[in-house]
C-alpha cells in the first residue's frame, strides 16, 4: 500500500495533480483479472492538510511528499515486524526453556542424535536424519504446549496438530516416534510416568492422509523420464561433464547422489567375467539398514551404450548439472532422477527381464520398481 500522484495535464485549474492511495492486498483485488492487480482510491481533499500536501505545492513536490510517506510507513511495517519477531522470540524461548530444558536437550542429542560413524556417508546421512526429525518433534513439543506425561490423555490435540500441519503420514509416524522418545527419556529424568503417543490409526489416519493430498500448496512430483534419443539432441547444448552425468544416470540407472559418489574410486569397481563380459558393483549409500557387503549392486554391461558410458566413469570427466540447467533443456516436469526413471523401460525395450532390471536399479521388491518406476503408457512386445 503506498500514496501515489497521478499527474493531470488536461486539467485548467491548479493543482493538476491528484493523491490517490494504492493497494495490492488480495482482499482488494479479489476479482481483478489483471496480472499485477491493483486497487486505487483518491484522497478527499479535506485530508490533503493532515497528509502535507497543498493545492499549492508543484507536480515534483507533490511527489516527493508522496515518497517521504511512503518511505515513513514502510519504514513503520519494518518496526511492526521486527517487534512482533521479537516478541515471537521471546514466547518461544520461553515455551523451550518450560517444555525442552537445555541441559536435557543436550544430553538426549549426544545419546540419540549426535552419531559416532558420523565421519562415514551412512552416518552423514543418518545424522542428517535424525537431526530433521529431531527438529520437527521439537517444534512439535513446543506448539502442542502439552507435558510429555500428559500426551496419551490428549490424542486429539495431538493428532490435529499434524492434521492442521498437512503432514503426510510417513513423516507424521516418524515424527511421532521421534517425540516418543524424548518424552520416555524427559520422564524417566524427571521421575514421572509415560505412556508413548500411539502411531495414529483408523479414522485419524485417513484424516491426516486426506488432509495431506487435498493441500493446496505445491508437492514435489516424480520426474518425468529423459530417453536417449533426449539426451543425444541436446548434445551440441550441454556443456560435456554434464551431459557424461546425465548419459550415466541413463544407462545405468544410478541415483543422483550414486553417480556424485563414483569420483571416488572406492565406491565402485568392475568384474570382468570369464566370458569377457563385465559387471559394474556400485555402493549404495541409501541403504544404510543393511550390512556393508550387501549394499553393493550389480548392473551388468551388456549394451554398446554402456561400454561407452563405463569408458565415461573411467575418465570421471562427469559433473552433476543444475536442476535450472535439466528443466531448461528437458522441460519443468523433469529433475535429476530424469535418467533413472527411463531406465527400466528403456531396458524392457532391450528385452531385459523386469526382475533383473530391479537388481541393478537397487530395489529390494520388485513391486517398487514396477509402480514407482516402469511407465504406464509403455508396452514391450517382441517382434512388434
Amino acid at each position: 500500500m503506498s500514496y501515489y500522484i497521478r499527474h493531470l495535464p488536461w486539467k485548467k485549474s491548479h493543482p493538476q495533480w491528484k493523491v490517490q492511495f494504492v493497494s495490492y492486498k488480495k482482499v482488494d483485488v479479489t476479482n481483478s483479472t489483471a496480472i499485477k492487480p491493483k486497487k486505487e482510491w483518491d484522497v478527499p481533499k479535506e485530508r490533503w492538510k493532515a497528509l502535507g500536501f497543498h493545492s499549492t505545492l508543484t507536480l515534483e513536490e507533490a511527489r516527493s511528499r508522496a515518497t517521504q510517506l511512503n518511505a515513513q510507513a514502510s519504514l513503520k511495517r519494518q518496526e511492526e515486524l521486527v517487534r512482533k519477531l521479537e516478541l515471537d522470540r521471546l514466547n518461544l524461548s520461553t515455551r523451550m526453556l518450560a517444555g525442552l530444558p537445555s541441559e536435557f536437550v543436550a544430553e538426549f542429542e549426544d545419546r540419540f542424535i549426535r552419531r559416532h560413524d558420523s565421519e562415514t556417508l551412512a552416518g552423514k546421512r543418518a545424522r542428517s536424519r535424525a537431526q530433521t526429525l529431531w527438529n520437527a518433534a521439537q517444534s512439535f513439543v513446543i506448539r502442542v504446549g502439552i507435558d510429555p506425561s500428559e500426551w496419551f490423555f490428549h490424542l486429539p490435540e495431538i493428532y490435529d496438530y499434524f492434521y492442521q500441519r498437512e503432514y503426510s503420514i510417513r513423516y507424521t509416524t516418524a515424527v511421532l516416534r521421534m517425540a516418543n522418545l524424548w518424552g520416555y527419556f524427559i520422564c524417566r529424568k524427571l521421575g514421572r510416568p509415560f505412556l508413548a503417543t500411539p502411531i495414529p490409526r483408523g479414522y485419524e489416519r485417513q484424516r491426516i492422509i486426506d488432509a495431506y493430498y487435498k493441500r493446496q500448496r505445491t508437492r514435489r512430483k516424480a520426474s518425468a523420464p529423459i530417453t536417449h534419443e533426449m539426451l543425444l539432441k541436446t548434445e551440441t547444448r550441454i556443456n560435456r561433464p554434464n551431459f557424461n552425468w546425465i548419459f550415466l544416470s541413463i544407462w545405468f540407472g544410478l541415483r543422483p547422489k550414486e553417480i556424485d559418489n563414483l569420483t571416488d574410486l572406492s565406491s565402485w569397481s568392475v568384474e570382468t567375467l570369464g566370458n569377457g563380459r563385465e559387471i559394474l558393483w556400485v555402493f549404495q549409500t541409501k541403504l544404510i539398514a543393511l550390512p556393508p557387503d550387501d549394499r553393493w549392486k550389480p548392473i551388468p554391461v551388456v549394451f554398446e551404450e554402456q561400454k561407452t558410458a563405463l569408458e565415461i566413469l573411467r575418465s570421471l570427466n562427469f559433473k552433476r548439472p543444475l536442476i535450472k540447467t535439466i528443466r531448461y533443456h528437458f522441460g519443468d516436469e523433469v529433475d535429476l532422477y530424469g535418467g533413472r526413471k527411463g531406465f527400466s523401460d528403456l531396458m524392457l525395450s532391450r528385452e531385459q527381464t523386469l526382475e533383473n532390471i530391479s537388481i541393478w536399479m537397487g530395489h529390494s521388491t520388485l513391486d517398487r520398481t514396477w509402480r514407482n518406476y516402469k511407465s504406464r503408457k509403455r508396452f514391450h512386445l517382441k517382434g512388434f
